[in-house]
């Protein structure tokens, strides 16, 4: 198809042709080292995710925030090093691995941080989980929530920045090729930028309760040991299907309005945790929380490793509890942070479902059911 120097570009940049991708099969290919450089730069970027009617209050500092505790979770779990196993997932990480995501070893001073808030608002935010002994309390669990959300929502604008390179990723190709890469680029963009909206949409019912204009809006159920926990984890899921395999909602239809699921696993004087959070009212959150719950207390262990696991990046494992899991417990958990990544290998209905690997090291004592 030939197209006019002056007419607008086939690939919807508003462009005019001859200043977008006319001669672009014979411009120089984006080196590793400038897409490197420029995933560094996004992992850099600073703000606070507090509403706007708050950020009058915030100081000049942005911090590198934990989203997991550095000082009840991580060095719980650390090795005498102060290192615990996580993903570290940049373009150097990802050129060297071939694309495979692997378990290495990370500082707890690293460790699940990202720059989301200003010194003043994660120590008003955050304190009553840093500061204090958790106890079950709602506000405890509000703000596990809350910073859960505003990390997703920093990971979910940097992949729109993410995108803008993956367009210059057709310098050097041919037509054809332009052609599918402009394609996929695009629908990323789209599939990321819903999810920002949708995310968006989530965190305002949290800035709700946060001002005070609601309250009691939020479901938990809070897992408990007498032991620390050793996965720690802090995300944010629309879970797809449910511990038996069901489809419980298709995130394909851009038009489904999806329900999440807010997850926290973390130790505090000793003891350790598993904190799952939903918006009240909202029956396939409560489902998926059903199907983990039919199972004895000596089971809800392994049904959360397939999860954190299976749904999170942000998850931070320790070296002793890896080093004891025998081959096929290893290999399973390999599996599972790889699941998604290859959508042509994953088959959803079966990431939840019980397979016979079990993982001990951690049961749940006591089960608390907040506002459900």
């Amino acid at each position: 198809m030939k197209i006019g120097r002056n007419m607008k570009c086939w690939c919807d940049s508003g462009k005019k042709y001859k200043h977008c991708h006319y001669g672009r099969d014979s411009e120089k290919s984006i080196t590793k080292g400038e897409a490197i450089t420029h995933s560094n730069k996004i992992a850099q970027r600073k703000c606070c995710y507090v509403p706007d009617a708050l950020k009058e209050e915030c100081s000049k500092k942005i911090i590198n925030a934990h989203t997991i505790s550095k000082s009840g979770s991580l060095i719980a779990i650390a090795d005498s090093t102060n290192h615990v196993l996580g993903l570290k997932i940049n373009l150097s990480n990802l050129f060297k691995s071939e694309g495979k995501l692997v378990l290495e070893k990370i500082g707890v001073n690293q460790a699940s941080t990202f720059k989301g808030f200003c010194s003043h608002h994660d120590k008003s935010l955050f304190s009553c989980v840093e500061d204090q002994p958790f106890a079950n309390e709602e506000d405890q669990c509000f703000a596990l929530m809350y910073r859960s959300v505003a990390k997703e929502l920093y990971a979910k604008e940097g992949s729109v920045i993410s995108s803008e390179l993956l367009k210059q990723g057709d310098k050097g190709k041919q037509p054809i090729e332009q052609f599918f890469i402009q394609k996929f680029a695009a629908n990323n963009q789209l599939g990321v930028q819903t999810a920002i909206d949708e995310l968006s949409e989530f965190k305002s019912k949290l800035d709700e309760q946060l001002q005070g204009h609601t309250t009691n809006e939020m479901c938990h159920l809070i897992l408990e040991s007498s032991a620390p926990i050793p996965v720690v984890v802090s995300s944010i899921v629309a879970p797809i299907t449910d511990f038996n395999g069901n489809l419980i909602q298709d995130l394909g239809d851009l038009s489904v309005v999806p329900e999440y699921l807010v997850f926290n696993s973390f130790s505090s004087d000793g003891k350790g945790y598993a904190v799952l959070s939903w918006l009240k009212g909202e029956s396939i959150a409560q489902g998926f929380i059903e199907t983990l719950l039919v199972s004895a207390k000596e089971e809800l262990f392994t049904k959360l490793v397939r999860f954190f696991y299976g749904v999170a990046e942000n998850t931070f494992t320790s070296p002793a509890w890896w080093d004891s899991l025998s081959e096929p417990q290893k290999k399973k958990v390999e599996n599972l942070i790889m699941s998604g990544v290859n959508p042509f290998e994953f088959e959803v209905e079966s990431l939840l479902i019980d397979d016979g690997i079990r993982f001990t090291g951690w049961e749940v004592e006591n089960i608390t059911k907040i506002n459900f």
